[in-house]
């Protein structure tokens, strides 16, 4: 019986870490239309208003792309908001995200729209847990707590 209880936890340990790439956000202060909803991965593209996220396990790529709500109030040393182009390729980070859905001649597209960041590695060094911060990409600054998880 503890054979079997050993191999359940380890295929459960396994599928979980194959689908980190999305995930629930930590209890915080959010905008509040916001749903809870995040993509962890590596940028692998950007342009003036969205970035493209890779994750990959083993042979299984999951891409996710999404749209600036507002440049990001991430600290700049040009002093301005961070938006897409200026975070480098390479860079591990978490978007914080609402999918719209809206009707355009006659079919109903989705567009992920990311509401904040934060940086899981930066310039290929790991951001220790209690460095990570969160940095706003919203106009919305009525902030809410909301919690999602224990």
């Amino acid at each position: 019986m503890l054979r079997h209880l050993t191999v359940v936890a380890i295929i459960a340990a396994c599928t979980m870490a194959g689908a980190a790439q999305y995930g629930t956000a930590p209890n915080n202060y959010y905008p509040d239309k916001y749903n809870g909803s995040t993509f962890t991965g590596v940028v692998t593209e950007t342009s003036e208003d969205r970035i493209t996220l890779t994750y990959t396990h083993g042979n299984k790529t999951d891409t996710f792309t999404g749209r600036f709500e507002a440049p990001c109030s991430v600290p700049s040393t040009k002093g301005v908001r961070m938006t897409p182009p200026d975070i480098p390729g390479g860079t591990v980070m978490t978007a914080f995200f609402n999918t719209d859905t809206k009707k355009t001649g006659g079919q109903k597209l989705k567009e992920n729209v990311i509401l904040a960041v934060a940086f899981d590695a930066w310039q290929g060094q790991k951001v220790a847990e209690d460095k990570k911060k969160i940095y706003s990409c919203t106009s919305n600054h009525h902030l809410q707590f909301r919690a999602w998880g224990p």
